[in-house]
């Protein structure tokens, strides 16, 4: 965490990497849904949280704005990429799209659509070999995604 702050007051440098990442990111988001809604049949495989009560919908915030741009880049990006050579590169970043992929989805559609999403975050790790500036994009798309869910079902709580 602390190195994870110490890049975030990095400076502009940093904050330029994380803008187009998350620009890139929320612009992934966009086109999956205008492919789900041109193929409204397609069962993207995905399941829905519950955000029923405070405390479904803390756990809801918690593990779909927090937890994923820790967890998800760490495992997925860090761990899984390799920079050895060129082919292991390839090989490895997509496979762990792949399997970032079907931790999100259980169809064929659903895997290819997250792969979508998986693709400006892995292009960013392996251009700036920074973790940190996926994570950071992944947070800010999560907070806008489900913090938006948050929000509404805040309200109608209320």
């Amino acid at each position: 965490m602390k190195e994870w702050l110490s890049n975030i007051k990095g400076g502009k440098r940093f904050w330029k990497q994380v803008s187009i990442t998350a620009l890139l990111f929320v612009s992934a988001f966009i086109i999956t849904i205008i492919l789900e809604n041109l193929f409204p049949n397609y069962n993207t495989g995905t399941i829905a949280l519950r955000r029923d009560s405070w405390l479904t919908l803390t756990i809801f915030a918690i593990s779909t704005i927090i937890l994923p741009a820790i967890t998800e880049e760490t495992f997925y990006r860090k761990n899984m990429i390799s920079f050895q050579n060129k082919r292991m590169l390839i090989s490895t970043t997509l496979l762990s799209m792949f399997l970032y992929a079907i931790e999100h989805s259980l169809t064929i559609w659903g895997i290819f659509l997250t792969m979508i999403w998986a693709l400006p975050l892995s292009i960013s790790y392996i251009k700036t070999k920074n973790i940190y500036v996926p994570m950071t994009a992944h947070f800010i798309g999560n907070l806008l995604g489900n913090g938006i869910d948050v929000i509404i079902t805040v309200i109608s709580m209320i």
